[in-house]
């Protein structure tokens, strides 16, 4: 089976990513230090330049009411309920800028996530079955919830994974070089810095057109 690859990217939304933002003072020392920011929106144009699909994977809009009559709500519930991140027409809950989606590069908006897989309880893995892919590309925030989590089940679902270690960040960046280094290897396929995905698309397409011109030589 030929492979086919689309991008989860993974909550780039202003409450993460923008100074302004209502998580970013929790995340800017590992943000500054990765250069998240400029690495999401290279990563976006990279990706955009192979015409690989971008599914959009987003948390759920905080709104009064969200939890009531709950059972069990996670830390993440708690913690959201109390600082309304995400909240419901407010410019955190907006998709960071340079990172928006574009129709015409195939990109999708999945149905909304409420803790931290973007597989649970959303439309996410009916889109990729309908687009035949095999190989998911993970990037986004944060490193060690809601991007590893989506990597996890991803790999349960069957999909070759790769995630790219410097296209994310943690709450501090011993947590998030703590994944990268020691617990995504164990998990998924590939952790690949963003310039070492980048020259293996480029490789990739090297050897199809290497290929595609052996294959038109034998037909003359």
């Amino acid at each position: 089976m030929q492979e086919k690859t689309a991008v989860l990217l993974i909550d780039p939304l202003n409450d993460f990513l923008h100074p302004e933002g209502k998580v970013f003072p929790a995340l800017k020392e590992s943000i500054d230090a990765t250069g998240t920011v400029d690495n999401l929106q290279k990563f976006v144009k990279v990706a955009r330049s192979k015409k690989i699909p971008i599914m959009y994977c987003q948390h759920k809009l905080y709104e009064e009411g969200n939890f009531e009559h709950w059972n069990h709500m996670s830390k993440s519930h708690y913690t959201i309920q109390a600082s309304k991140a995400f909240e419901a027409g407010s410019f955190g809950a907006e998709i960071h800028k340079g990172l928006e989606p574009d129709k015409s590069n195939g990109d999708a908006i999945v149905s909304r996530h409420w803790n931290s897989s973007s597989f649970a309880n959303t439309d996410l893995d009916y889109h990729l079955r309908q687009r035949d892919i095999t190989h998911v590309v993970c990037a986004g925030m944060v490193a060690n919830t809601c991007l590893e989590a989506t990597a996890r089940w991803a790999v349960e679902m069957g999909y070759h994974v790769t995630i790219i270690s410097d296209a994310t960040a943690g709450f501090s960046t011993q947590l998030k070089d703590a994944a990268v280094n020691i617990i995504w290897p164990t998990i998924v396929d590939e952790v690949l810095s963003l310039d070492a995905w980048s020259e293996k698309l480029n490789k990739t397409a090297s050897k199809q057109t290497l290929n595609y011109q052996a294959c038109s030589m034998t037909h003359e």
